[in-house]
């Protein structure tokens, strides 16, 4: 940074002055005077990577304010000088003209060359030109020779006696028109010129000044943006740096216990941290998980297939096998299935063809769909409700009554199922209940979390994917339904899902 002035005595406090802003802004300062007693220099000094990235941002915000502040006040000088000047300028216009007026009152008294000659000698030592002219322009006195541009002005007058107190605005002169009239002839004017220099004169010191009191303001403002957008940047460079180390998995200190913005934004990001860290333990099990199911029956096949190359088997074991392999398969199979509406969830990628679904029809195509699995557990079932549509996906709402119903199934034996459906006191709703081995209380609220099985239901006798009712939840949401599961253990289950709407 460089500085110029013309002044020695305020250059030199101006010096000490920018030292001392300075070292307060940056690791190492140097002032310097070049050449002469009337410029000098900065350097400022960064030395680590944060002081590299604070210097950048201070720049950033310090180069905002001080272009803000120049526009301001520029704006605001200019305005204030403008008014100034013309206040002075009046100052000086009337000033003129009552200098004229009195000259044109005495020659009113005593309308003579001698007078004239007074008159025009009043003013010769003073920083104004009187001009003594006949009624018809031609000059009688004047208190020092014209300029061309006094004598043009002078050729294009108007010279009428009625336009008193005439003010003329020139480029380097000022000029007023005091028109003498004597008994009632019109006898002649006296004009009266001031060069704008008086004005200048005036407003030069002032000008001066402003000047020096917008750069000390410009020095100050820019001291002060930098240093408070040190303190500012200072706690955010230090919490993106600790923010950066726990995302890598170390450890690092938040200003959580702040009570202003900084404070709420680091308990922010520490509960996206504990945040993060429950998804990826979740996301760990998840794959853990699915990995155990998806390794089980595929060792039972690899297993049985192996078995079936031997010659020695009779057709009886062949065909368990064959069996166990076909099952096996089919329990991969609805993994998989599971796994790509899970996907699909977690992608947000349900395209909804929202249109009118008969309830009834959709209802008995699952029953068909599972009649035969019904049929082997040995399970009855009912069906009780009237017509009933609901605006959604038919193919999301077949896959939540299948997920629900198989749930049921798997639950139950020689038991009944029990299909509700229609309109209650709320909204439509849809209500299948079971007379199965039911869920234990403490289990109930974590029945819709991702894999997660009841103590009754993690023997393989059961099958099951562990996230058929997250599957559910999920669809009951997109169609704005509220999923709702009751159940006493040893007396079965009851699963409702609640439209708001009739």
């Amino acid at each position: 940074m460089i500085f110029s002035y013309y002044n020695p005595p305020e250059v030199i406090s101006l010096f000490y002055y920018t030292q001392r802003m300075c070292k307060s802004c940056a690791d190492e300062v140097t002032v310097s005077f070049i050449g002469s007693d009337y410029v000098f220099f900065a350097i400022l000094k960064w030395r680590d990577k944060e002081g590299n990235v604070m210097r950048r941002i201070s720049y950033s915000v310090g180069g905002i304010v001080l272009a803000a502040f120049l526009i301001c006040g520029s704006v605001l000088f200019g305005t204030l000088y403008y008014q100034l000047s013309q206040i002075r300028t009046q100052e000086v216009v009337g000033g003129l003209l009552n200098r004229g007026n009195t000259h044109r009152d005495v020659l009113v008294d005593s309308y003579d060359q001698t007078t004239m000659r007074h008159v025009s000698m009043m003013e010769a030592n003073s920083s104004f030109t009187v001009v003594i002219t006949d009624a018809r322009g031609k000059q009688l006195e004047a208190s020092r020779p014209l300029t061309s541009e006094m004598k043009s002005v002078l050729e294009h007058t108007d010279f009428d006696y009625r336009r008193q107190g005439k003010i003329v605005t020139m480029r380097d002169f000022l000029m007023t028109d005091s028109p003498i009239t004597i008994d009632g002839k019109h006898r002649g004017h006296v004009f009266m010129f001031a060069s704008k220099a008086i004005v200048d004169h005036v407003l030069d010191p002032l000008k001066q000044q402003f000047f020096q009191v917008g750069l000390l303001a410009l020095l100050l403002a820019g001291a002060a943006s930098i240093w408070t957008t040190r303190i500012i940047s200072r706690p955010l460079i230090q919490m993106e740096k600790a923010t950066a180390r726990l995302l890598d998995g170390e450890s690092g200190e938040l200003p959580i216990d702040r009570q202003d913005e900084l404070g709420q934004l680091a308990r922010s990001i520490q509960q996206l941290k504990q945040d993060l860290d429950f998804l990826n333990r979740e996301r760990s099990e998840f794959l853990a998980s699915v990995s155990h199911e998806l390794r089980t029956p595929l060792t039972y096949i690899k297993g049985y297939a192996d078995i079936l190359e031997r010659q020695t088997l009779t057709p009886d074991e062949r065909r368990r096998y064959i069996t166990i392999i076909r099952e096996e398969s089919q329990q991969m199979n609805e993994w998989i299935e599971q796994l790509f509406w899970l996907a699909r969830i977690d992608a947000n990628a349900f395209m909804m063809e929202r249109k009118p679904v008969d309830v009834e029809d959709l209802i008995h195509q699952v029953i068909r769909l599972m009649r035969l699995d019904i049929e082997q557990e040995n399970i009855s079932f009912e069906i009780e409700g009237e017509r009933l549509e609901v605006i959604g996906d038919a193919q999301q709402l077949r896959q939540m009554i299948v997920n629900i119903i198989e749930n049921a199934r798997r639950h139950t034996t020689s038991g009944t199922i029990i299909v509700r459906y229609g309109v209650n006191a709320v909204g439509a709703f849809i209500q299948i209940e079971d007379t199965g081995e039911g869920i234990a209380a403490d289990s109930l609220p974590h029945v819709t979390k991702r894999l997660y099985r009841t103590e009754a239901s993690r023997s393989r006798k059961h099958g099951g994917t562990g996230i058929g009712l997250s599957i559910v939840e999920a669809i009951a949401q997109t169609h704005g339904a509220e999923l709702n599961i009751k159940s006493q253990l040893g007396h079965g289950t009851q699963v409702t899902l609640q439209w708001k709407e009739k």
